[in-house]
Formats: C-alpha cells, sequence, structure tokens
C-alpha cells in the first residue's frame, strides 16, 4: 500500500548537536527515544498494523537520517 505524502509542517524542532537516542521497552514492545535536552520524541511501532510495515517505518527514518548527514557533509561549515 502507497503511502501518500503530504506536505510536513514541524510542531518541534529537535536540536541535533545535543542529540541522544535511547532504545528501551515498555511492556515486550521496543521504543525509540530521541531528546536534545528540551523535547523528547517516543517512536514506537504502534497498536495497529504489521511488524513489517514498522520495520518499515523505521529504515525510512534511518535512511532519511543518513541521507540528511550527507547533505550536511558536503555544505561548507559555518563559523
Amino acid at each position: 500500500m502507497p503511502i501518500e505524502e503530504e506536505p510536513l509542517s514541524p510542531i518541534v524542532a529537535i536540536d541535533l548537536r545535543f542529540l541522544n537516542a535511547v532504545i528501551t521497552e515498555d511492556e515486550g514492545d521496543p521504543i525509540l527515544l530521541v531528546d536534545d535536552g528540551d523535547v523528547q520524541i517516543e517512536f514506537t511501532s504502534g497498536m495497529c498494523g504489521t511488524r513489517e510495515q514498522a520495520i518499515i517505518g523505521a529504515q525510512r527514518l534511518a535512511s532519511t537520517a543518513l541521507e540528511y548527514a550527507a547533505t550536511v557533509r558536503r555544505r561548507p561549515a559555518s563559523s
């Protein structure tokens, strides 16, 4: 099932310079917590859907984060 892409509009901003990410568990379900000291986001596999859908979502997040890092790396350093 293809995912419909809608324009994204952020509700929070996380400063990557202070990023901390950990994997934890809640009642046997894995949870990814991302925190920058001010904002914390919890990524879960949700109550509905399949395990495969959760895996695909996590892979999409990871590959986009790697692409972002490559984009930042190619830009000249700011002072």
